[in-house]
Formats: structure tokens, sequence, C-alpha cells
């Protein structure tokens, strides 16, 4: 118990990381589960938690939940506490992952006016900076219906 609680107190962990971590510390299974049992009971391990914490530190980061619900998976969370995590935090932050994705992509084509007052500049939204754009927010990890939505909208913005 206190190999795991240690490793807690530095940030939340998955329940699938302090099983590894225990393991890498040779602990027998039988401790290994103990320990994770009590933990769980008293609240210091909660997968669902943790989830809902990545996606908002996730969000603060300016990505997608795409990205999070990678990363989850990679951390061990199972794939349904990572879907109701991410329908949950969603609704309850009313989250517009297509807004969110638009935000980025017009500092992309709408340049600020600098510091002397001059206007904005906006690019020309070619081939080239189209797939730019789109790059950008598949790696922060948005879905490829939002993305098009964003270009679609760029164009319209950009003709008018």
């Amino acid at each position: 118990m206190e190999t795991a609680a240690a490793y807690l107190a530095n940030r939340m962990r998955t329940v699938y990381e302090l099983r590894k971590h225990l393991r890498d510390k040779e602990y027998s299974p039988e401790e290994i589960d103990e320990a994770v049992e009590e933990l769980i009971g008293l609240n210091y391990l909660d997968d669902y938690q943790y989830a809902l914490r990545y996606y908002e530190y996730n969000r603060e980061k300016k990505r997608g939940t795409l990205r999070a619900e990678k990363e989850l998976a990679e951390k061990g969370v199972d794939r349904e506490i990572i879907r109701n995590a991410k329908e949950d935090f969603l609704f309850e932050q009313k989250v517009d992952e297509y807004e969110d994705a638009l935000a980025i992509a017009r500092k992309e084509v709408f340049v600020p006016s600098d510091i002397y007052g001059e206007a904005e500049t906006v690019k020309e939204l070619d081939d080239k900076l189209s797939a730019k754009i789109a790059r950008k927010l598949e790696s922060k990890g948005f879905a490829r219906g939002d993305i098009f939505r964003v270009l679609d909208t760029l164009r319209r913005e950009t003709i008018e």
C-alpha cells in the first residue's frame, strides 16, 4: 500500500498504470489486487474520474476527444469507461468540437493585425493551406467530419 500510495501522490493514475508499477516493483498478484481494491474503495483510484479530468486537460490544450480516447486506451482505461466519460464531459461542459476546431483553423487563415493598427490579413485558402489545416486538426484529435465542416466554413468565409 505504501508503494501504491507514493505512486499516486504525484498525480492521478489509472488502475492499469498502478498495476504495472506494482508488477515492476515485483509485488505478488495477490498484493496488487488487494492494494488496488483498497484504493478503489477509498476513491484514490477511479478510471472514470481520471478520464473526465483527462478530457478537461485535453481541451485546455486545444485538442479533440479522438486524441484523448486514443491516449486513455493506451493508459489501459476500459473502452466503456472512455465512452461514458466522453459523453458526460461533452454534455456537462457543453463542448462543441466543431467550434473548437474552427477557432484553431481561423488562426491559420485570419492573421490578426499587428500593434501598429494594420487590418487583419486573410490568407488565400488554397489546397496547400487547406491540407496544412486538416493535418493540424487531425493531429490534435478532431474528427474528420468536423475537419471537413471547418474547411467548408473557411472557404465560405474567405470568399465573402
